[in-house]
């Protein structure tokens, strides 16, 4: 067998890992294409059809005034098709032509939500321009010895940002909300120490959502939600829910039965 058939000849395994590897240069494409959809609203559009829409009726829907626009929804909605994020069945239009139907599939469920908690604004946060400024420079806080790709990139941290970008800022605190609201309703399906205690406190709480989840179960308890002053000036309003402004790393963190650190 001559060099050039050797080479030719590969494993099962080694075919995996080569396919593994390549699917890694293109991973960002696909939350990057996921964003768009959401932010044209396609998403929230088939969650709330009842039947599969074709590219060119989803178009029309969302008043797209773009002729060629049903083209590159096809080419997007494949894509996320083949990622569960969707389902596709293939028809034939009017002109017998073939002809992609889409409904929400299996995953694109968790992006959507009737009562507005889902992964969409936790995406919406991460790949915002602002969020992915940080990775251009992640090389240079390693050889400069700044620990901070997102300060390199920003001029200010995380935290400082979102108090002169009201843009951002809402992007994070609605993320943040969100996956408050996620993940504390299953934390409070198993965790039974809210019974017992008098005061919890929150430590970068954000807007209290995830106190308020707790207080709506709990209401013989007091809530403090201690979180930076740009945060808690939108904080929520709920009975035995007190907002204090600070940060856990130049102030006092208020004293409570139960700490949450997230």
């Amino acid at each position: 067998m001559s060099l050039d058939e050797t080479l030719a000849v590969t494993t099962a395994q080694e075919d995996e890992e080569y396919l593994f590897a390549f699917k890694q240069n293109m991973i960002s494409c696909v939350p990057l294409v996921l964003k768009a959809t959401i932010e044209l609203g396609i998403l929230k559009l088939l969650f709330e059809s009842s039947a599969q829409l074709s590219p060119t009726q989803i178009a029309s829907r969302l008043s797209i005034k773009n002729p060629d626009a049903g083209v590159t929804i096809d080419r997007i909605l494949r894509l996320l098709a083949s990622f569960s994020f969707l389902s596709c069945t293939l028809t034939q239009d009017k002109a017998g032509r073939p002809e992609r139907m889409y409904g929400l599939g299996p995953l694109g469920k968790y992006y959507v939500s009737e009562e507005g908690a889902s992964m969409a604004p936790w995406l919406l946060l991460l790949f915002d321009e602002v969020s992915l400024r940080s990775w251009f420079y992640l090389k240079d806080a390693v050889i400069q010895g700044e620990g901070d790709p997102f300060k390199l990139a920003n001029d200010a941290t995380l935290f400082d940002y979102t108090g002169i970008d009201p843009r951002y800022n809402n992007h994070f605190n609605n993320a943040m909300k969100c996956l408050s609201t996620i993940f504390m309703g299953k934390i409070m399906d198993t965790y039974h120490g809210f019974e017992n205690a008098k005061t919890v406190v929150d430590v970068g709480g954000g807007v209290g959502e995830c106190l308020k989840l707790i207080l709506s179960k709990h209401p013989h308890l007091r809530g403090i939600n201690f979180d930076l002053p740009n945060v808690v000036k939108n904080g929520l309003s709920y009975p035995g829910l007190e907002h204090v402004a600070g940060s856990f790393v130049d102030d006092p963190i208020p004293k409570g039965d139960i700490l949450l650190a997230k």
